[in-house]
This record gives C-alpha cells, structure tokens and sequence, in this order.
C-alpha cells in the first residue's frame, strides 16, 4: 500500500474527530528539551489511515496511600463515561471551595501521538534515522492541524505525511517563555526535501507503533477502585501503576504539558503544572 490523498483525507477525518499497558515502552517516545531544535517527518499509518494520530486523556494524581504518582488513560478518550471526570464535575457543581481544593490534586490532561521519522535529534543523536513517538500538546497540535486542514494547508496539506522528496518534515523549536517554561510556538513545517539515507521508505512505514495500544485500557470499575484508595484513602485492594513507570511517563511528557501553561481555556484548571510535579517527583 502507498501514501496517496485518498489516505491523508482518512487521517485529516480521523484527527478532526473528538475523541493500554502499565508497562508501556516510553523508550520508543521522542524527548524533547528545552533550547534545542528537532526535525522529524510525520509517518502515516498505511494500514488504518484514521490511527495515524492517536488523541487522548489522562488523569495523574499523587496518592495517599502509597505517595507515589498514579497514572490512567481517561475513558472519554474512546467515547466512553470516566468515573473520576464524574466525582470531579459533582465536586465542582458543588460550589464548596473547600471540596474544590480538595479535588485540584488530580489532573486531567489532554494529548496526541503520532509516529515520526527522526531526521534530527541533537540531545540523543542515535534517535536519528529511527521512528519514534512524538507526544504532544495544543501548541504542536495547532501546527499540525493548520497544516493539515487550515490555513497553511493549501502550502502544506497532505505533504506532511509524504515520505518522498515531495514531503515536508517538522521543525520543532523548543524555546522557553517568560515563565522559563517550554514553548513550540516558533515550530513549523519546512520546504519539501527527500529524507537523507533513506533507501527503502516500505521499511519506515512498517515501523510504526500501534499508538493506541500503548497505554491500558483500564474498566470503570477499575478506575473506581483506583479513585478510592489513591486519593479518597479508602481499603480496597487496588493494583496501580508503579511509581517507576509513571515517573517514566512524566520524565516523557511533562514538557509536553508545560507548553500549554500559559493557555487559560480550562476554567477548571486542568493544565499540567511543571513545577508541582518536580516538586512530587522529589519528595519520590
């Protein structure tokens, strides 16, 4: 199977559309660090055009009964009711403020992944001719939506997914603003250029991970029992997340979450808080 509009229609459809393991690889994830530039090219999924990016919630909280972080992917990221975005929503419905405080400890966090060949890596150079996960926030995602179907995408459009010379890679500048917190808004898409070294783009294309497998599916039940021991102190007994793997996850995506702290659109707070979690990460 090839790369042709017909599939890039598919995905821009799939991304347009409102929208998994404790033991995740997040080695296969690209780190990005502040005051550096990388350059990657989007890698559609050929096989399920509409998994090209994968967009998702999760919650993250510090529990009280172990101290140590506590991670889950939100059902509302596959349509379906999340136990603990409810017992937030009746808590702020509530209108106590003191219930309130109580509740801002658990974040709800919004994300994309998608596949990326690697052109430039200059903080881990090997990651360089190899497909990674790029995970990102609304600042990226903006870029790449516009590129895709707004204003940049009669320049752009369905080049960002092309493997070819036709194809135009991303420049990711990683800046800090005046909170001293990463920023992406300087990223852009750059001119069509073929992808040095690359020889058989069948092989790139048969890399990619499956993205919405890499974080567990958890049931509502599970998620319930997960919201009453960790953070209402309640003896149920509870597998979680180890601390090990969720300090992996933030260690992956902490920058990712920070470049939306400037953006007020959550009346609810729900925006990462770099610092908060340096702080818990500490205290581990």
């Amino acid at each position: 199977m090839k790369y042709n509009n017909n599939l890039f229609e598919s995905i821009k459809e799939a991304l347009n559309k409102k929208t998994t393991s404790d033991n995740a690889n997040y080695r296969d994830f690209l780190k990005l660090e502040t005051d550096n530039t990388y350059v990657v090219r989007l890698i559609p999924n050929l096989e399920s055009p509409e998994r090209t990016i994968f967009h998702y919630f999760h919650h993250i909280w510090k529990s009280v009964m172990t101290n140590q972080l506590v991670s889950v992917l939100c059902p509302n990221t596959y349509g379906e009711s999340c136990p603990i975005d409810e017992y937030r929503s009746k808590i702020y419905a509530s209108k106590n403020e003191a219930e309130i405080e109580k509740i801002k400890p658990i974040r709800r966090n919004e994300n994309w992944l998608c596949n990326v060949y690697v052109v430039k890596d200059p903080t881990n150079p090997e990651n360089q001719g190899q497909v990674k996960v790029l995970r990102f926030g609304k600042q990226l995602f903006k870029i790449i939506s516009e590129a895709m179907n707004g204003d940049d995408a009669e320049e752009f459009g369905s080049k960002i997914f092309d493997l070819s010379e036709k194809g135009c890679s991303l420049k990711i500048k990683v800046e800090s603003n005046d909170g001293k917190y990463p920023t992406y808004v300087a990223s852009k898409f750059m001119s069509p250029s073929a992808l040095e070294g690359v020889e058989d783009v069948e092989e790139i294309y048969g890399s990619v991970k499956e993205l919405d497998s890499i974080f567990e599916h958890k049931s509502k039940e599970e998620i319930s029992k997960m919201l009453k021991v960790h953070f209402l102190g309640q003896d149920v007994e509870e597998e979680s997340t180890t601390n090990k793997e969720v300090e992996e996850e933030f260690e992956s995506i902490k920058v990712e979450n920070v470049e939306d702290s400037s953006n007020k659109e959550s009346e609810n707070d729900d925006a990462i808080n770099d610092s908060k979690i340096e702080d818990i990460l500490k205290d581990l």
